[in-house]
């Protein structure tokens, strides 16, 4: 049902068509994504693509105290960089809250 991370999803389009088609939730963490180097950086992100494809994604922490990140942030950061509109974020944010349904 979801993955952690899944940046990597990004570089194949068959996976992004998987995942889009079986509505596999990518539970991404953009800053630690960028200080472990797998994103150059936040404008960079490939959360973008990934959910302009169709893949559900959700916006998350990773440890905050070695990444330094709130959510907050995480969403600001998204948002300040361009790497996502507002109506995105929310649209991401309010997906995240949504309840799970069997």
């Amino acid at each position: 049902d979801a993955v952690q991370h899944g940046v990597a999803a990004a570089d194949d389009p068959e996976c992004l068509e998987f995942l889009a088609r079986r509505e596999v939730t990518l539970n991404m963490c953009p800053t630690s994504n960028v200080m472990l180097g797998r994103a150059r950086a936040i404008k960079d992100h490939p959360i973008r693509e990934i959910f302009r494809f169709g893949v559900p994604v959700t916006v998350n922490t990773d440890d905050r105290i070695i990444f330094g990140a709130s959510l907050s942030e995480e969403y600001l950061a998204l948002y300040r960089e361009g790497t996502l509109a507002a109506d995105e974020l929310d649209a991401i944010r309010r997906r995240s809250l949504a309840p799970l349904t069997p």
